[in-house]
């Protein structure tokens, strides 16, 4: 009897050994570092052990499979022929089967025991824990892991080099700790998933979303066109141009010569206030700061960071000619981030805003993708237009008033505010098209 128990001790300790590897070989790979150094500075004595294992990732992955590889094997060459040994016994008591059919039948048996529990105990539940609650588990498994590394290290090392040589016979680059980081791309489905499951607002999604997108945008699609800015002729009258600082209420305003194309520098509202009791001295030359002007294809990742080393706050963008575009300021690049910042004394209009009727309300400046991808359209890029207000002018050849009304595909916009020479913003609402009898 105790020869017996002795067996199935014996063979529950092969399967509870690879069902340990297994564990470990999945939640190595499953936690995140984060996790640990964060366990780190909360003092859990296992989390410089897991770090050391994560940060060799192929040595302990070796190890885990050398030590799966033993404990199956193991099973394969002892476990089974002590189980059958064990199932011959009583059939050979009941009298009825022959030598032969005895070893077939406890071989059969023995071997779909073994089977089941090797899949179960030894792979699907050590599995599924260690991918719930990896963490745990790698804290768990780092000690008895790292022990039975330092002891077959010398196998591991060998397995490990013989595997990278044929690696390297296959032209098959070496595996680097660089392939096991996220690019960009998959961080953002990170981001999108953890949205959808409920871990990330729609706030911290839409930030995070920003951000990824941030390196690859440019001056052009962030600054205010040239329309749209508000400057100072050199040649302005004094009160002129005193009113104008007041009513526009910036705080920092180019000054040009003749034409926009010949920006002069710029002037702080802050140095003009100071001289409005003795308008008398007001000499525009006198309070102009050089202008910095970029080309309109500079990132605004860099461009933030170029505006931070020379303390600046503004930019003029230029084209490949040197003729004005527009501008750029620090607020234009940080809404490109956290959204529309407005003050007390912005209009505020919302670039889309969904009506129940089915129509939406559109301010015109909103990027094309933007427009398709709220409104389900599909407006084609262009290189003539970046915007909705592009696109509108492009297709009437005009520049719309209000009211007016333009019928593209199933799209059908009118015109709702106007200013000067621009379409601020429009009602979208998509139409049924009768196709011809």
């Amino acid at each position: 009897m105790a020869e017996v128990l002795g067996n199935i001790v014996f063979i529950l300790l092969l399967v509870l050994a690879n069902g340990f590897f297994v564990s470990a070989e999945f939640a190595i790979v499953k936690v995140r570092s984060s996790q640990i150094v964060e366990k780190m500075r909360k003092g859990n004595r296992y989390a410089p052990l897991a770090k050391h294992i994560v940060e060799h990732l192929d040595a302990y992955l070796s190890a885990t499979q050398l030590g799966i590889t033993l404990a199956s094997l193991g099973l394969g060459w002892m476990g089974e022929p002590l189980l059958a040994d064990m199932m011959a016994k009583p059939l050979t008591a009941i009298g009825i089967f022959s030598e032969g059919m005895i070893h077939g039948i406890s071989f059969t048996i023995s071997f779909a025991i073994l089977t089941f529990l090797h899949i179960v105990l030894g792979e699907l539940a050590p599995k599924s824990l260690a991918i719930q609650h990896p963490e745990t588990t790698t804290f768990i498994v780092s000690l008895p892991l790292q022990l039975f590394y330092r002891i077959f290290k010398p196998a591991i090392w060998a397995l490990n080099e013989t595997a990278n040589f044929f690696l390297r016979l296959s032209g098959i680059p070496q595996p680097s700790s660089s392939d096991l980081l996220h690019s960009p791309e998959e961080l953002e489905i990170i981001v999108q998933e953890g949205a959808k499951s409920g871990v990330l607002t729609k706030t911290e999604q839409e930030l995070l979303s920003s951000i990824f997108e941030f390196s690859s945008t440019t001056a052009k699609e962030v600054m205010v066109p040239r329309t749209e800015m508000v400057a100072l002729d050199l040649d302005f009258p004094r009160e002129v141009l005193v009113r104008k600082v007041v009513e526009e209420g910036y705080s920092r305003m180019p000054v040009y010569k003749d034409s926009l194309d010949n920006v002069l520098g710029v002037i702080y509202s802050k140095d003009l206030i100071t001289l409005l009791e003795h308008r008398e001295l007001i000499i525009l030359h006198d309070i102009i700061h050089p202008a910095y002007f970029v080309p309109e294809s500079v990132k605004v990742s860099q461009l933030m960071r170029d505006l931070q080393q020379r303390k600046l706050h503004m930019a003029i963008v230029v084209d490949e000619f040197g003729g004005t575009q527009g501008l750029i300021t620090m607020e234009d690049i940080l809404e490109e981030i956290v959204g529309e910042i407005h003050d007390e004394y912005d209009e505020v209009l919302k670039e889309f805003e969904h009506s129940t009727d089915g129509s939406a309300l559109v301010d015109t400046r909103i990027s094309i993708s933007d427009f398709n991808e709220k409104f389900s359209a599909a407006i084609p890029d262009d290189t003539e237009y970046e915007t909705l207000a592009g696109f509108l002018g492009k297709q009437s050849g005009k520049v719309l008033a209000q009211n007016e009304e333009l019928q593209y595909e199933n799209l059908h916009f009118k015109v709702l505010k106007t200013s000067q020479r621009r379409i601020r913003q429009v009602r979208v609402k998509k139409i049924e098209i009768v196709p011809p009898a």
